[in-house]
């Protein structure tokens, strides 16, 4: 049997973590938490802390899902407008159009669903 000088993965030094953010915001579980525990589009937990958890949650879902809205239609917007003036090998695919307007309708659906009380 031969003895190895180097271990077979790398060994872990302490280090100063002062730098590194809450471990809320700086793990991937941390982060999917905040996200389910209702963080809005921000980043941040839904402010209103007068509401029922399920509400906030509710809200901060609406907060995003707007969010995305906004940015799908910003870019159906660029795109009507590249087709208006460009030629046609600078259009965007008809496909990447048609999922744009799948990615409104439903995130729009989620806003609708999500802002009728229970």
């Amino acid at each position: 049997m031969t003895t190895r000088k180097i271990p077979p993965f790398p060994v872990d030094e302490p280090t100063n973590d002062d730098n590194n953010p809450a471990f809320d915001l700086s793990t991937f579980q941390g982060c999917l938490k905040r996200i389910r525990d209702g963080e809005g589009s921000d980043g941040m937990l839904w402010p209103e802390e007068n509401l029922s958890d399920g509400r906030r949650q509710s809200l901060a879902r609406i907060d995003r899902a707007a969010v995305g809205i906004q940015t799908a239609v910003e870019m159906l917007h660029a795109a009507s407008r590249c087709e208006s003036m460009a030629t046609p090998d600078r259009h965007l695919d008809e496909g990447v159009v048609e999922g744009l307007f799948f990615a409104c309708r439903e995130l729009a659906e989620l806003v609708c669903r999500e802002v009728r009380p229970s």
